[in-house]
């Protein structure tokens, strides 16, 4: 299950993702801006085997991860590029990130404005909203529409991430903690 700032997301036994709360901006999945009281299933991901989910906090977006096909969706708010697919555009249906496609992601997460993602092999990437240093790209600040990968964890694996609105950690297997 994933919570966010209104809205949630559940996966079945069967790999099936239910959304419900505020549909405002697409959140949800369901190709509308209809909130959703009880979970509904995401029609569009149906034959696909979700396995992980985010809803960003205190934001409209949704964030999955689909076993059969190694890739990673996206949906809602596109504001600064956080849902990964080199705009800033919205969309109210799940579409494919496809520059993580075939990476081996075993977990994303979504902050405010931003979105992250690590791979089975401890890559970590970062797109979206960049100011407050938030992405991890050093001195940079500048929003990013795509998945990047974090240069500065090259050569460790991260074995856990986890994230708030403005920032995000990662641990390492050496048990290393990076902010």
């Amino acid at each position: 299950i994933a919570c966010g700032g209104a809205h949630s997301a559940a996966i079945t036994a069967n790999g099936e993702l239910y959304t419900f709360g505020k549909g405002r901006y697409g959140r949800l999945g369901h190709g509308d801006s209809e909130d959703q009281l009880r979970p509904k299933i995401v029609e569009a991901l149906l034959g696909h085997f979700v396995v992980h989910a985010a809803c960003g906090s205190g934001d409209a977006q949704t964030l999955c991860i689909t076993e059969d096909d190694d890739s990673v969706w996206s949906w809602g708010d596109g504001d600064y590029g956080k849902l990964g697919r080199g705009g800033s555009d919205g969309c109210k249906l799940p579409l494919k990130i496809d520059s993580l496609t075939n990476l081996g992601v075993m977990q994303v997460e979504c902050g405010s404005q931003f979105s992250v993602a690590l791979t089975r092999s401890g890559s970590l990437f970062t797109w979206g909203k960049g100011d407050y240093h938030r992405l991890g790209h050093g001195n940079d600040d500048q929003h990013v529409r795509k998945p990047k990968k974090v240069a500065a964890l090259d050569g460790k694996k991260v074995v856990a991430i986890a994230v708030g609105s403005l920032h995000c950690i990662a641990v390492t297997d050496e048990g290393d903690v990076f902010t």
